[in-house]
């Protein structure tokens, strides 16, 4: 999980391999739109390897339907949240729903994208929405949080932790957890908790 202790260049790509396996589509040569910045593009070629998306609870734009309006650019888009960026520098700074400035780049931001996807879109997961506080204390006992400071954005209460099988975002009003593997979710049994939600029982 050191990819996401510390956040640098290659985060993206080395999070997706872990998380989701290697690749079970080959390499191939994108038509990507010249003003794309370059996280963005590299976002799309590492998508291009998977058969299961990367993005399922918001939506990744595609690149051709990218489109500046008002100076920026929406590429993540959510039921009730949007994300984008002003297009010009490298790596621009992201900005949520058109009006609050994140001050995460942009390169940053997607690997965050990643961490979410897979977290709130899991093939295995566990959901307890306001748990009471002992409850919190023992499903954090049996996690690591993240180092990076991206992990304890926006809200610093509500926390991303995580190993080599399981993520968690965990705050006062919820407890929500991805594994890799069906198995990894056998952590939390013997809490006796009353999960909301779990894909074992789906």
């Amino acid at each position: 999980m050191y990819e996401l202790d510390v956040i640098a260049d290659d985060s993206l790509g080395r999070f997706v391999a872990r998380w989701y396996g290697l690749p079970d589509r080959p390499r191939r040569d994108l038509d990507l739109p010249d003003h794309l910045p370059e996280p963005l593009a590299g976002w799309h070629r590492a998508a291009a390897r998977y058969s299961l998306p990367l993005s399922r609870d918001h939506v990744m734009l595609d690149p051709a339907d990218l489109v500046e309006s008002a100076g920026l650019v929406r590429f993540w888009v959510g039921a009730e949240d949007w994300y984008s960026y002003a297009p010009g520098p490298a790596d621009p700074l992201v900005v949520e729903n058109d009006t609050t400035a994140t001050g995460v780049p942009l390169s940053r931001f997607l690997v965050y994208a990643a961490v979410y996807e897979a977290t709130y879109a899991p093939l295995h997961g566990l959901v307890l929405m306001s748990p009471s506080p002992d409850a919190l204390r023992q499903v954090r006992l049996r996690l690591r949080e993240l180092d990076d400071p991206l992990w304890r954005w926006p809200d610093p209460r509500t926390r991303y932790y995580g190993d080599d099988d399981l993520l968690g975002h965990l705050g006062p009003d919820r407890v929500v957890l991805a594994a890799r593997h069906r198995d990894a979710l056998g952590r939390f049994d013997g809490l006796g908790l009353p999960w909301d939600w779990d894909t074992r029982t789906v």
